[in-house]
C-alpha cells in the first residue's frame, strides 16, 4: 500500500468504539493518507462497520484475517504492508484531534534528528474524571490512579543513545509513544520482535535511529474498555494468572535491558528501574481496592 502516511487499525470485536475511532481519521486536516484495517476474525459486527466505511471513502482499505492470529501479529501485519514515509497505529478504542496527523508530519518533515512525533495522551470517562458527587473512597482511588496510571509523556533530547535513553526513562509510561508517527522504515527495523513488553522495547530500539518528539498538548484520547474491563484480583480468583507472576512482570525487560542498553545505562536509570520493579505491587493494591468498590456496589 503506498501513500506518504498510512495509518494502520487493528481491531477486534471493536463495535462499540471503532465509529469514533475512523470518523475522527476521517476529520483529520491533513487529507492525504490511506487507512488500513486489519480485522482479527471478529464476531461481533466490526465487519458490516468497517465495510460501510470502506464504500464511502476510497482511502480506506478493510482486511479481513480468515483467523485470529493474535493482537501483536495483526499489529505487524499491518506495520509490513506499509509503503510509506511515514506510519502510525490507533487502536479502534482510541481516537485523535483533527490537527493530529498534520502537527506530527510537519514535525518528521522539518527535524532531520527527530524519528518519531506524538501528542500527550489521556483517558476519556468515568474510568478517569473525578466527579464531585462520588464517595470519598472513589475520589480518593480514582486520584491514586490517575497519578501511578498517568500517560504523561516527554520528548527525548540528545544526539547520544545513551542520552536518548536518559531522557525517554523520565516518562514512566514511555510505551505509549508505539502509537506515535514514525518514519516507516526505521520502525520495521525495531518493532518486529515479539519479545515482552513488545511496545517498550520497541520504543527503546527505535531511539537508537533518533528522537521522539512529544507535544505538550493532549492529541490522542484513550477509551476506557481495554484498561478498566481487566482486573488482576479477577484474574487471579479465577487463576488465569498467578500472584508471583505479577509481582515479577517486570524481570525479563530488566534482564533486556541490561543485555541489550549495557550495564552503564542500566546503572545511570537504576532509579527507573526500581519504580518498574514497585509496579506490580502498586497494580495489584490499585486493583484490589477497584474490585472491593465493585463489589461493594452490587
Amino acid at each position: 500500500v503506498e501513500s506518504k502516511v498510512i495509518i494502520g487499525l487493528p481491531v477486534y470485536n471493536g463495535d462499540q468504539t471503532i465509529r469514533r475511532s475512523i470518523e475522527s481519521i476521517l476529520s483529520q486536516t491533513f487529507k492525504k493518507f490511506i487507512l488500513v484495517i486489519s480485522d482479527n476474525a471478529s464476531t461481533d459486527s466490526t465487519q458490516i462497520i468497517c465495510e460501510e466505511y470502506e464504500q464511502k471513502d476510497k482511502r480506506i482499505k478493510y482486511i479481513r484475517q480468515k483467523k485470529n492470529l493474535g493482537s501483536l501479529k495483526n499489529f505487524h501485519v499491518l506495520l509490513n504492508m506499509a509503503n510509506s514515509k511515514y506510519f502510525v497505529w490507533i487502536a479502534h478504542d482510541d481516537f485523535w484531534d483533527n490537527s493530529f496527523l498534520e502537527k506530527n508530519i510537519r514535525i518528521l518533515d522539518l527535524k532531520e534528528d527527530v524519528i518519531a512525533s506524538t501528542g500527550q495522551t489521556n483517558f476519556i470517562g468515568d474510568f478517569w474524571i473525578v466527579n464531585k458527587n462520588e464517595k470519598f473512597i472513589n475520589k480518593t482511588y480514582k486520584k491514586i490512579r490517575r497519578h501511578f496510571l498517568s500517560l504523561k509523556c516527554y520528548s527525548t533530547k540528545g544526539t547520544k543513545y545513551n542520552d536518548r535513553i536518559k531522557s525517554c526513562f523520565k516518562s514512566s509510561r514511555y510505551a505509549v509513544c508505539i502509537y506515535s508517527l514514525f518514519h516507516t522504515e526505521a520502525l520495521k527495523k525495531t518493532a518486529n520482535h515479539t519479545m515482552h513488553p513488545w511496545d517498550a522495547i520497541s520504543i527503546l530500539k527505535i531511539l537508537k535511529y533518533g528522537n521522539i518528539h512529544v507535544f505538550d498538548e493532549t492529541l490522542t484520547f484513550r477509551g476506557q474498555g481495554g484498561v478498566s474491563s481487566t482486573n488482576s484480583t479477577e484474574l487471579i480468583i479465577n487463576k488465569k494468572i498467578k500472584f508471583y507472576e505479577i509481582l515479577i512482570d517486570s524481570v525479563p525487560f530488566q534482564k533486556w535491558c541490561m543485555q541489550n542498553l549495557g550495564k552503564r545505562i542500566f546503572f545511570q536509570n537504576i532509579t527507573y528501574f526500581i519504580k518498574l520493579s514497585l509496579s506490580g505491587p502498586w497494580i495489584l493494591l490499585l486493583d484490589a481496592i477497584k474490585f472491593l468498590i465493585s463489589k461493594n456496589r452490587k
